[in-house]
């Protein structure tokens, strides 16, 4: 089974499948991470740290500093026969979130964690994501102006 990401056939990206796990809730990732972690062997490259990064905007060829935003970020290593690297950036002081996060990342670089976490967790998480966009348009659509030009008489 291949979940996809936005209604494609594609199985997921890792930089879709690091985003879903960034937004996700901490306690889902605790729920189905925690547990493999608990039996896996891994180091932290970089411990859970909090900090301030510049966000830019880009409105066709002009780029601008839209502000300054808190992420946490954290790098681990999974010990064992293939040893892989796992990152996470995740908005906000969460440093447990970051931790689940980069481990999420590790093991579905592996081939044994892949379709379980595939199959379990990322369907509940794209899910969920649709579920945000959907609450998050129909917020909006109240608020849509849509403009029109009326055509005068011949003058």
């Amino acid at each position: 089974m291949n979940i996809s990401c936005c209604g494609s056939t594609e199985p997921l990206t890792r930089a879709q499948w690091m985003r879903l796990l960034a937004l996700a809730p901490e306690q889902l990732l605790d729920a189905f991470i925690r547990p493999v972690a608990q039996r896996a062997a891994y180091s932290f490259l970089r411990k859970p740290e909090a900090g301030l990064v510049m966000v830019e905007g880009q409105t066709g060829a002009t780029r601008f500093n839209l502000g300054e935003m808190l992420v946490t970020r954290c790098t681990v290593r999974l010990q064992g026969e293939q040893e892989c690297l796992g990152y996470a950036w995740v908005q906000g002081n969460k440093p447990e979130h970051a931790t689940l996060a980069a481990l999420g990342d590790a093991f579905m670089q592996l081939a044994e964690y892949n379709k379980p976490f595939t199959e379990q967790l990322f369907s509940v998480l794209q899910q969920k994501e649709a579920e945000r966009t959907l609450a998050q348009e129909q917020e909006v659509a109240p608020t849509r102006v849509e403009f029109f030009t009326m055509v005068r008489g011949e003058d």
